[in-house]
């Protein structure tokens, strides 16, 4: 999450606050805390270089420590990756990218010169590094209720729609979306539309956070359900979109990691055990059993 780049553009991005009273005061404007899903998502994906990992994963855990020491704006779930490449991915959400700026800026100002000092450091572990920014498309969406602090697990699937399809995939996105209301109201999902971010179609992303892997073994158990109640005109119809309007798909399994996270209090309380190791771990990679199930 220490990305001197993405500073730089929040930065770039914001309109310039006068003085560290004028970020305090917009920092208390909004809400800390925010409730339902959030309509700007920030991604951060980094890649450990070889043998690195252990380093990378003490860093990104002093960088959380710096911020609720120095009682910061940001908060962010960071998690490693069971499936695809060794990777650790951090969510952060907002409610406007105005909001996006202004926190980052509150944070730069306060606990810029702490932070910085980790920075250098941090990059030298990393093979690499992306950022891109979503905005919710609520329609396409059954959010869940249960705040995120009490799911362990996190499936994202990334899909490349080719460039002018994004009409006709929100059509095929709204009939799976009743497909599977019927099927099985329980399953909760968000689609988000990149905003800004390297890409070179129309990129969508769907996340899909659950409390245990048992959660996603009955949502599989029921695809077949799910396809009766689509019918087989709508499933042709998807189908044949899939051939014609994607250019790809890609879907990997997360597991959330507290020590790389910063998430409010509120939300982790009742899960302290969880949410508040006593010492920085490495970051889980391709093991399951390193998160405690959710109460």
């Amino acid at each position: 999450m220490v990305q001197t780049g993405f500073g730089k553009w929040v930065v770039w991005m914001a309109v310039v606050a006068a003085g560290v009273t004028t970020l305090v005061a917009r920092a208390e404007e909004h809400a800390p805390v925010p409730s339902g899903p959030a309509p700007i998502l920030v991604t951060v994906r980094e890649i450990p270089k070889p043998g690195e990992e252990a380093a990378h994963a003490r860093l990104e855990a002093q960088y959380a420590e710096v911020l609720a020491a120095g009682k910061g704006s940001q908060y962010y779930v960071g998690m490693g990756a069971i499936t695809g490449a060794q990777q650790t991915v951090f969510l952060s959400g907002y409610s406007s990218l105005e909001e996006m700026s202004e926190v980052h800026d509150y944070d730069e100002t306060m606990l810029g010169e702490k932070l910085s000092k980790l920075d250098k450091d941090h990059s030298g572990t990393l093979a690499g590094a992306d950022t891109a920014v979503w905005r919710l498309r609520p329609r396409l969406s059954n959010p869940d209720p249960v705040n995120l602090g009490k799911m362990r697990f996190m499936e994202l699937i990334h899909i490349h729609v080719k460039l002018g399809h994004s009409a006709e995939f929100a059509d095929v996105i709204q009939h799976v979306q009743e497909g599977w209301m019927k099927a099985d109201p329980d399953f909760h999902y968000l689609v988000y539309q990149q905003t800004f971010g390297e890409a070179k179609d129309d990129s969508y992303l769907v996340v899909i956070a659950v409390k245990s892997l048992g959660d996603l073994d009955k949502h599989h158990a029921l695809v077949a359900k799910y396809q009766r109640g689509l019918g087989e005109e709508a499933q042709k119809h998807m189908l044949a979109f899939e051939r014609e309007g994607y250019n790809s798909t890609e879907s990997n399994l997360f597991v959330f990691t507290p020590s790389m996270s910063r998430l409010p209090e509120s939300w982790t309380k009742e899960d302290a055990d969880f949410w508040s190791p006593k010492a920085a771990t490495a970051v889980a990679a391709k093991k399951v059993a390193v998160a405690k199930p959710a109460k």
